[in-house]
């Protein structure tokens, strides 16, 4: 397989997951947009690891996870029959990114390894920062960058758009043992682990998730100062992620954190109109 052929192959694989990334992605020009379907490829093999194995299994695939980003800082890389070794291997060359941001993905991923509890909102800020801030800071390398501010605003935004994954995914997450939610924010508006597992929607869950929301809306707040910050080429797909991200916060709340319900998320035709707007409007922040 050539580096071609290795980086249709990751194409093909974001692609497929239907992630909201993908859309963004398609605005980046080529040698960038293909340096994304690397990483998120990967990315995805990390989360699969996690999300779809459990105890040694789990271990085993995230170990293969991290053997396949190591192999693809070795000299060898371009002759690799793993066509995600190639095309990361390629990709972190090409846009100079150092090893710091996926030996810091992969511990958050060990963390959700076993059932997850978080004392505090520090202790869940610093997994967000593991998990998706390091994200953030690999596609400031990829989009390129006026000021080295910008990886601290990267850092924001991906702790915003985890933080939003985590009100969306409540439903799911409780059923893998995991609670991000922070206890000591949790006993101190009354809502237990208890009300959570059985999806209680009391008063306290909806003091709970207010304050969440608030949270997570400091935090893209805080995000918007990446814009200036960013190349021209890719802030149309700073943009739509941004905005999809944003407007599932939005319905989060407008529906009433009826998260236990019903899977919030942005229709396949509003994603459209977020790119076609983003296209129409090249230099636009939010």
């Amino acid at each position: 397989m050539n580096l071609t052929q290795a980086y249709k192959f990751c194409a093909k694989a974001t692609r497929q997951a239907g992630s909201s990334f993908y859309y963004g992605m398609r605005l980046l020009p080529k040698e960038k947009r293909m340096a994304m379907y690397a990483i998120y490829a990967w990315s995805r093999i990390c989360d699969d690891a996690v999300d779809e194995f459990r105890g040694e299994a789990a271990k085993d695939q995230l170990h293969h996870a991290e053997r396949i980003f190591l192999e693809a800082y070795e000299p060898a890389y371009s002759s690799h029959s793993n066509p995600v070794v190639q095309a990361l291997g390629d990709a972190v060359r090409r846009f100079h990114i150092p090893k710091d941001p996926f030996v810091g993905l992969l511990e958050g991923m060990r963390m959700d390894m076993e059932p997850v509890r978080f004392g505090t909102f520090a202790e869940l800020e610093q997994y967000c920062e593991y998990v998706a801030g390091t994200v953030g800071e690999v596609c400031i390398y990829i989009f390129g960058y006026h000021d080295p501010v910008a990886f601290q605003w990267a850092r924001e935004m991906g702790v915003a758009l985890q933080l939003t994954n985590i009100l969306r995914d409540l439903k799911e997450d409780i059923l893998r043992d995991r609670v991000y939610l922070p206890l000591e924010e949790m006993r101190r508006v009354g809502y237990s682990l208890e009300d959570l597992v059985h999806q209680r929607k009391t008063p306290a869950f909806y003091a709970l998730m207010d304050e969440q929301t608030r949270r997570a809306r400091d935090y893209f707040e805080r995000a918007r100062n990446l814009f200036p910050l960013v190349e021209v080429d890719s802030l149309r797909c700073l943009r739509v992620l941004y905005l999809m991200y944003y407007e599932i916060l939005d319905k989060i709340q407008e529906n009433g954190f009826n998260v236990f319900e019903e899977r919030i998320h942005v229709s396949g035709s509003r994603k459209l109109q977020l790119v076609w707007g983003a296209l129409w409007n090249a230099h636009a922040t939010v």
